[in-house]
């Protein structure tokens, strides 16, 4: 199949770059089109229904030290991607599968059964929407997953304090707590977004737009917080430290509040040494040898329930830019997503 047109977002060399090239800025995305591509041996073409914008585009149109180096202007941006086969060389990957997996930001991509990260795609089971692959079974649910059973474990009785609750990697560990016997509490921006994680889940929220947010904290969690699961860093992370309870663990899985503009300093790092802290980070493309598993048991929690998914869908090929511009700047309720087909 090689007829037709691929519309595409490309990575753009912006004039409005700011804050020292940190930012992720309207500039970077360019509409392009080409033709669809023609598979070849070995190959499959996966059309898209859905991208996924997160921190992914930030870190591919920047560059991650040590991980990747930027993409050239030019190049076809990269992300989260939910679509299906629809040509197929490759007799692992037949035609029809629902896949998702890092692919080009087009309504068409090749892949070898690898994505760009170089890991294999991920089937979508049946009984699950396309959306969920994303979501609750893509890097959002999985990351929520890890960051509790794998590289914390809350205790029963324990208070869990997460940051982005409104997102799409803090809405599902805010379910997930509570499977440990624990109880969630939630940082958000705004009354709105605090009243809908509460339907969602979350015992006591905090709103970091108001003032004194340590005292916020402290009086949502007035035993102290035994766990931080933070995905957003900077003045959030310096509140829940002074906030911590003797032997508490902080987890980084995110920082959100960076990736926009310069890092800020952390002025209550002593309270990690008063108070005996551990504080720990994973990277998700670290531990690949665990999506498996635990995709597998949040299958098993969407289908049954025990998991509801918050989603902020966009729709439209046109809506790509500023959706994915949105989760840096407040702009996200839910899981964003950007429905193309």
């Amino acid at each position: 199949m090689n007829a037709g047109t691929n519309r595409l977002w490309q990575v753009g060399k912006p004039n409005d770059d700011i804050h020292g090239g940190m930012a992720l800025v309207r500039g970077h995305f360019e509409r392009g089109e080409g033709a669809v591509p023609a598979v070849g041996e070995g190959q499959v073409l996966v059309r898209a229904e859905y991208f996924s914008p997160d921190a992914m585009n930030h870190a591919w149109v920047r560059g991650m030290p040590g991980k990747f180096d930027p993409l050239a202007p030019g190049t076809t941006m990269r992300g989260g991607v939910a679509g299906t086969i629809i040509a197929s060389l490759n007799p692992d990957w037949p035609e029809g599968t629902r896949v998702t997996g890092f692919l080009d930001w087009a309504d068409y991509s090749l892949s070898d059964g690898t994505d760009h990260m170089g890991v294999p795609l991920q089937r979508i089971p049946d009984g699950v929407a396309s959306a969920s692959g994303l979501v609750t079974l893509g890097m959002s649910g999985v990351c929520a997953w890890l960051g509790l059973a794998h590289f914390t474990r809350p205790r029963p009785g324990d208070t869990v304090l997460v940051s982005g609750a409104s997102g799409g990697i803090g809405s599902i560990a805010g379910q997930l707590v509570p499977l440990f016997g624990a109880r969630p509490v939630g940082i958000a921006g705004g009354a709105e977004k605090c009243a809908a994680a509460l339907a969602n889940g979350f015992d006591a929220m905090v709103d970091y737009k108001a003032h004194d947010l340590p005292g916020q904290i402290a009086k949502a969690c007035p035993q102290g917080v035994d766990l931080f699961f933070d995905n957003v860093g900077g003045p959030l992370l310096d509140a829940a430290l002074v906030n911590m309870s003797h032997y508490g663990q902080v987890l980084i899985c995110g920082g959100t509040a960076h990736y926009g503009v310069k890092p800020e300093p952390i002025y209550n790092h002593i309270h990690m040494a008063m108070r005996s802290l551990t504080m720990r980070g994973f990277f998700y493309f670290d531990h690949v040898d665990l999506w498996d598993g635990a995709r597998q048991r949040l299958a098993h929690w969407l289908r049954d329930g025990r998991i509801r998914e918050w989603l902020d869908v966009e729709e439209g090929f046109e809506a790509v830019p500023d959706a994915a511009l949105a989760g840096f700047h407040g702009g996200v309720k839910g899981r964003k997503l950007i429905r193309i087909a």
